[in-house]
């Protein structure tokens, strides 16, 4: 006798969180102002979201939305994953919008970015380790001006579509005994097409963007939950038309600072935007291009959890982690002969004048280094960094960093 699938509420989340709805890894391109927010889980928002599974988890759907603070950006999402087989696959529908600054040949002007994707999922696991993901389907983007004075009221709105294919070959082999410790190796690496289906932009020789980078972790222990973490990630980007990766800051940086002196090559046709994080010690867009590397050096300490052997039952107490961290980082435009270390350009609006100042560091790399500390509070796990540039010892007055989430 056949019988239905009985299903049950896997979870429900409700009030204020950063979840992270969909991986929105690529931004369209707002003309090298900022700063830059990759999500809306840069703050903290009014979320509701709801998993629905079989009573063998074979079948889940899930399905939320978001709104931010200020009423202005938000997210809504549904998606759906069959386990049944070795084959997972699914499909996700996702919905955001968002404010930003526009930055064009006639003058600045802020907007609102409208993002719609339709994507289908696969993924094969080889074993317990190893897997193979894709992604496929369109992707439309529309740029609206606001309305602030005549001639803003005139600009029309900048449609796009795009079909994506996304590969990842992904290696994980970690365990996780505490929060934000891990121990083992992880790495993915992963390619990106874009085919513009839409009219191709004026400016534009083509209609591919190619993208394709890694990102390795090592967590190497020490002495019981006390960590060296080491990543080395890149991304690199080229076609007709390109990503820009702006290098500097931290992820998921709460009040984030950009460095608009700084001006993308104008040769370059970009059609997306991205960050190259961490960079701890500068500001967002201490370079950019359409290539980068970062190297990041972190030892963590979770203080009670290491050096006293009675539970803990306070969450900011257990989880609470000092960290001492090195950050190397550079982007550049064109072929790897023209890497070269970013400078640091200073700016004063509306004068014309800039101060273009060789950044600490190593070689080709921008250099950070500091101090930190994390642990949850009220429910989110907040990271706080010192940094410093890497150009003499703790010179001058470091830079903040508040930001939410785990790992780097």
């Amino acid at each position: 006798e056949y019988r239905p699938p009985k299903y049950f509420m896997d979870y429900l989340v409700s009030g204020f969180n950063n979840v992270v709805f969909v991986q929105n890894k690529f931004q369209p391109y707002a003309g090298g102002s900022g700063p830059i927010k990759l999500s809306n889980n840069n703050t903290l928002n009014g979320l509701v979201r709801m998993g629905i599974a079989d009573l063998m988890e074979d079948y889940k759907f899930i399905g939320g939305f978001r709104v931010s603070p200020d009423l202005k950006d938000n997210d809504v999402m549904f998606n759906f994953i069959n386990q049944r087989k070795r084959l997972d696959w699914g499909f996700t529908y996702y919905r955001s919008k968002a404010q930003t600054g526009i930055n064009s040949n006639i003058g600045n002007f802020n907007g609102k970015v409208f993002q719609n994707y339709y994507l289908a999922s696969l993924k094969y696991p080889f074993d317990r380790v190893r897997s193979l993901r894709a992604t496929l389907g369109p992707r439309f983007d529309k740029l609206v001006f606001n309305s602030e004075d005549p001639v803003s009221l005139r600009l029309p709105d900048i449609k796009t579509t795009y079909g994506q294919l996304s590969v990842e070959y992904v290696f994980d082999n970690t365990s996780n005994p505490a929060q934000n410790i891990w121990n083992g190796l992880r790495y993915k690496i992963f390619g990106d097409v874009f085919s513009q289906i839409s009219k191709p932009n004026n400016n534009s020789t083509g209609k591919f963007l190619y993208n394709a980078g890694f990102d390795a972790r090592h967590y190497l222990p020490i002495y019981r939950n006390i960590i060296w973490a080491v990543r080395a990630a890149g991304d690199f980007s080229w076609g007709p038309q390109k990503v820009i990766y702006y290098l500097g800051g931290v992820d998921n940086w709460l009040k984030p600072r950009f460095n608009n002196a700084n001006k993308p090559d104008p040769d370059n046709t970009y059609t997306y935007q991205s960050l190259a994080v961490n960079l701890r010690g500068f500001n967002q867009n201490v370079a950019n291009g359409n290539n980068d590397v970062v190297i990041n050096s972190e030892i963590r300490v979770p203080v009670f959890t290491s050096f006293f052997n009675k539970p803990i039952n306070n969450a900011f107490l257990r989880n609470f982690q000092i960290t001492q961290f090195f950050d190397l980082g550079t982007a550049w435009n064109g072929s790897y002969d023209k890497i070269e270390r970013p400078n640091v350009i200073y700016q004063a609006p509306p004068s014309p004048v800039s101060i273009r100042i060789k950044a600490g560091g190593i070689g080709p790399f921008a250099g950070g280094y500091g101090f930190g500390a994390r642990s949850t509070l009220l429910g989110y796990f907040l990271r706080v960094d010192a940094a410093w540039e890497m150009n003499g010892v703790f010179r001058g007055k470091p830079l903040w960093y508040f930001a939410l989430g785990l790992d780097f």
